[in-house]
């Protein structure tokens, strides 16, 4: 069964990342490409030939591996269909992102890239924040023990905040306004994707692929906080991926030293829930 969900999830990955980003384009005028676009540009990229700088070490190399297998690893891990709604090692869960933001910050550094190096230490520097606001926020959900769809007192609103706390969480892992932009051309401007401007190929299809199956293992764990069983949860996956796109298309993105603040936020709210649930 987990082999399924991980194939699952890893197939429609790509396709919630198209339907967003055509979804986005249509809220501001435009066309926008179509929902298999992310396919064409995987398949387009496998057959392109991957070059690393020359100075670049083996950790460079590996770099785009190590980062899939987090990403199959946290799809595997996703309490969906493998395990019920709310059955997540949250520390686990933690190390395991923790081990691939370091893999891509030194990969980054072994770039000998000025750009790539800034972009490593502003996702270094943000993930002190957000690190905190996701183990609080996890561990919130568990102590509340309900969904916020359930009505019960301060167990449904501790489960609420904790939610709250997680989308915005969600909004940093996944590189979303208004904390990352992922159209964003602009070296000064780039966190995520400014770690990874020297790969080319079919590098750089193993970390676009990584990415698009975090944002949908990280929609899942979301939607398994807000809804009591899987049907549920996997309509809880479409609501909150319009939610989050309408997030983008509502608000433009943060200057860097104002994201700290809205992840301070996280990290209250997700303490907040924990308070409720006790008190």
């Amino acid at each position: 069964m987990i082999l399924v969900q991980t194939l699952l999830l890893v197939a429609l990955a790509p396709l919630l990342h198209g339907a967003m980003r055509q979804l986005r384009a249509r809220l501001a005028g435009r066309p926008g490409p179509p929902a298999v676009q992310p396919y064409r540009d995987l398949a387009r990229l496998w057959t392109k030939q991957a070059v690393l700088p020359e100075r670049a070490s083996w950790l460079a190399l590996c770099a785009p591996g190590v980062a899939l297998g987090v990403a199959l690893t946290l799809a595997a891990a996703v309490p969906l269909f493998a395990a019920p709604p709310g059955a997540l090692d949250v520390v686990a869960l933690a190390l395991v992102l923790g081990l691939g933001r370091w893999v891509l910050a030194v990969a980054a550094l072994d770039m000998r890239s000025g750009f790539t190096a800034m972009a490593a230490s502003r996702e270094m520097s943000l993930s002190a924040l957000t690190e905190p606001a996701l183990l609080i926020a996890l561990l919130g959900a568990r102590v509340a023990g309900a969904p916020p769809l359930i009505p019960h007192g301060n167990v449904s609103i501790a489960a609420a905040l904790a939610l709250f706390a997680f989308v915005v969480v969600t909004l940093a892992e996944t590189a979303r306004v208004p904390i990352d932009n992922q159209e964003t051309h602009y070296e000064l401007t780039m966190i995520h994707e400014g770690q990874v401007l020297e790969y080319g190929g079919w590098q750089l299809a193993m970390l676009q692929l990584a990415a698009q199956v975090r944002q949908l293992a990280f929609l899942a764990i979301a939607a398994g906080l807000l809804a009591p069983n899987l049907p549920i949860a996997l309509a809880g996956i479409v609501v909150l991926s319009v939610l989050i796109t309408l997030i983008e298309n509502a608000f433009a993105r943060l200057r860097l030293f104002e994201i700290p603040q809205l992840l301070t936020t996280a990290i209250v709210l997700a303490v907040a829930s924990v308070g409720v649930r006790i008190g």
